[in-house]
């Protein structure tokens, strides 16, 4: 069972539907890391009996509702704004999935992977741009976790640092 589905993987973040096998394992590998960073062990555990048993899952209480859904809020002269931990873990998920899916390990080292037909475009500017999205978006529910203490007192949060692809 998990927040992020496979069919979640279209549009901006499309991946083939013969895929799906190959991002089921990203998403069963991934989601739970990610989770663990955003609200720290013991949240965690809360916000995963919180869930509902039907795929997606999502949460049913109003305290984990609102770190899950979209949000935007005034912040001093800043608007602090959510996607929602639904795009922001299929961001992270993609990020990984397209990334290692570049290069294959062969018995002769590791190689670029090729297509019969054409070349290979480079993911590299998509994917940093899609990876400090999604850790924006975590930042974002951080912010709230810890504007919001009275809430989630049990919050251990690790903040993810962007990058520069580098």
């Amino acid at each position: 069972m998990s927040i992020v589905v496979n069919t979640d993987f279209k549009g901006e973040y499309n991946i083939s539907k013969n895929c799906y096998d190959q991002i089921d394992s990203y998403i069963e590998e991934y989601e739970k890391k990610y989770l663990l960073k955003l609200l720290g062990a013991e949240l965690y555990a809360l916000f995963i009996a919180d869930l509902t048993v039907t795929e997606p899952q999502v949460p049913q209480t109003t305290r984990f509702l609102d770190i899950f859904n979209s949000f935007a809020k005034d912040e001093s002269n800043c608007i602090i704004e959510s996607e929602g931990m639904r795009k922001m873990l299929t961001q992270l998920i993609y990020f990984h999935y397209v990334r290692e899916n570049q290069v294959i390990n062969t018995a002769g080292g590791t190689v670029s992977n090729s297509v019969e037909l054409g070349l290979n475009a480079s993911f590299k500017g998509n994917i940093v741009q899609v990876y400090n999205q999604g850790i924006n978006n975590s930042h974002s529910i951080q912010w709230y976790i810890c504007d919001n203490l009275t809430v989630y007192p049990e919050e251990n949060i690790q903040i993810l640092q962007n990058t520069s692809g580098i």
